[in-house]
């Protein structure tokens, strides 16, 4: 029985070790793997603010109060999943002060956060995100002091449906740093996929590109950004980057967008697809390379398909009358399909050294130009070009109701076809020390002459009809419908003023040159 009782307390012990083995080898390859879940469901309350771990998970539920202590942030190196819903979001706000919002670390790239239904205030950085990728959907930003969202060292979130009210407010006039009151900023090789914007109420910039980014950013609501004193303010301010941007209304800002090229190493060239510009204070679209000096390397850093720009400088502006140009270039170039400009009490749109970068096909502008009539011709012009190299492209060009000329080409040269202008209060086409090589040009009903041609050699017009132009001028010099004045005044071979095809019906005075040699008419006709 001993011996029988001895064996019998031996095997136990033997199963005892053996269990206590099998329990222990789980917890230790736990432990290897470091791992660990966090949910927060309530109010969460964080002074000191909170770091998920880069082997952490933190699930954040639906109708979630998180706190956070002044300055501090919830800085992510592994995977965060906040699961607010539409009727029961996740709040993120402040104990005291200002908080520092969300930050996602490249640690986190890849581990697939996401973020839904999450709405920020009291905030001076809403997310921010460097290097990573998380997906962020239904997220609003409450009047955040810097930025809203803020992307650096080529991050690529995917963006649905962000709402950024109001922003900078709270530090204008204190801050010592232009960059506050920022909606969306993407710098440092940044490349987010964006669908869905809202920003109003801003004080700088509603999108904010820099630093050889890009991306694709689609259906963009953007309205009242301005007051900037310390930056340019604008609807959608592009420099240095090259992202697709589509379906874009932006109302009543400092300025829609604008476009600036500054490091040559770097390419700055967006593409715009369907947009509408209303009511901007300054200008509706600004693109020019910041080096002025470099009017001899002027690659096009913008491009535009379908756009529309309406009430530059007018009366819904937020201060109306301080308006310099619905459209303006400035040692850049642009490519442009299919554009109106309208109702602009400025001029319509403005170059200034430009070349063969610059390609036009379908530009309308109608009404534009300053009312003013002691303001300077240029500025009363529908189109207006100054010191122009060889040559840039303009087809399908329709001008009307200019309140001065309605082309106005002024020094240099350009190409193109097809070009309308009627109803304008000046010359319809006023060619000042310029070299136009056009093919189809009509000119009706301006208060000025049809076309003018001054101070000009090497002038190509072909297939050109002038009717109406000038009615009730006594003089000549002031009403006819092609008008030439030393338009050529040095004999030279190669640089005549030719016109062929060119009839005049129905002007006020057909056809007058004034000290001009070497000029051939060829095929005209005057009714």
């Amino acid at each position: 029985m001993r011996a029988r009782d001895g064996s019998t307390a031996g095997f136990a012990i033997f199963v005892i070790a053996l269990l206590l083995i099998s329990y222990s080898l789980p917890v230790v390859a736990t432990a290897a793997n470091s791992k660990s879940t966090t949910v927060w469901s309530g109010t969460v309350l964080l002074p000191d603010g909170y770091i998920v771990g880069a082997q952490d998970v933190l699930i954040v539920q639906e109708g979630t109060t998180i706190r956070l202590g002044s300055d501090e942030d919830i800085s992510v190196d592994g995977r965060i999943m906040v699961e607010g819903t539409e009727d029961d979001p996740v709040i993120l706000e402040s104990i005291l002060g200002k908080h520092d919002g969300i930050i996602f670390n490249q640690s986190s790239q890849g581990l697939g956060s996401s973020i839904e239904n999450l709405t920020i205030t009291d905030a001076e950085f809403g997310i921010t995100i460097y290097g990573s990728n998380p997906q962020l959907t239904d997220i609003i930003v409450e009047n955040a002091d810097r930025v809203a969202v803020d992307l650096f060292e080529g991050a690529t979130p995917i963006i649905n449906n962000l709402e950024i009210n109001g922003g900078g407010q709270d530090i204008h006039g204190f801050s010592s740093s232009w960059r506050y009151g920022i909606g969306l900023s993407v710098g440092a090789n940044s490349a987010p996929i964006l669908n869905g914007l809202s920003a109003d109420g801003l004080i700088t910039r509603g999108v904010n590109y820099w630093g050889n980014s890009g991306g694709l950013l689609s259906n963009l609501e953007i309205s009242n950004i301005s007051g900037a004193t310390l930056a340019v303010g604008t609807g959608i301010w592009i420099e240095d980057s090259r992202p697709l941007i589509t379906d874009v209304d932006i109302q009543r800002s400092d300025n829609g967008i604008f476009v600036r090229h500054i490091t040559d190493s770097w390419v700055t060239r967006p593409t715009f697809q369907r947009v509408v510009i209303e009511d901007s204070m300054y200008r509706g679209v600004m693109v020019e390379q910041y080096n002025h000096s470099q009017f001899s390397n002027i690659p096009a850093h913008a491009v535009f398909d379908d756009l529309e720009i309406r009430g530059t400088g007018g009366l819904n502006a937020k201060t109306s009358g301080l308006g310099f140009s619905a459209f303006e270039v400035n040692t850049s170039g642009v490519i442009v399909d299919n554009a109106i400009i309208e109702d602009n009490p400025v001029v319509g749109f403005k170059a200034y050294l430009i070349g063969s970068s610059t390609i036009i096909n379908g530009l309308d502008l109608h009404n534009n130009g300053k009312p003013l009539a002691n303001t300077p011709i240029n500025d009363r012009a529908g189109l207006f070009l100054r010191s122009v190299n060889w040559a840039p492209v303009i087809n399908d060009l329709v001008v009307t109701n200019s309140s001065g000329p309605g082309i106005l080409l002024w020094k240099g040269g350009a190409m193109g076809q097809d070009w309308w202008a009627s109803d304008n209060g000046a010359s319809g086409v006023d060619f000042r020390e310029f070299h136009p090589q056009v093919t189809i040009l009509r000119s009706l009903d301006n208060a000025g002459h049809g076309v003018s041609v001054r101070d000009s050699s090497n002038v190509e017009l072909s297939h050109v009809l002038t009717s109406g132009n000038g009615i009730g001028s006594s003089l000549p010099e002031s009403g006819a419908g092609l008008f030439f004045d030393e338009a050529n005044d040095v004999m030279s071979g190669g640089k005549n003023v030719t016109c062929f095809t060119c009839i005049s019906n129905g002007d006020q005075h057909g056809i007058v040159a004034r000290d001009s040699i070497d000029l051939q008419l060829i095929a005209v006709e005057v009714h």
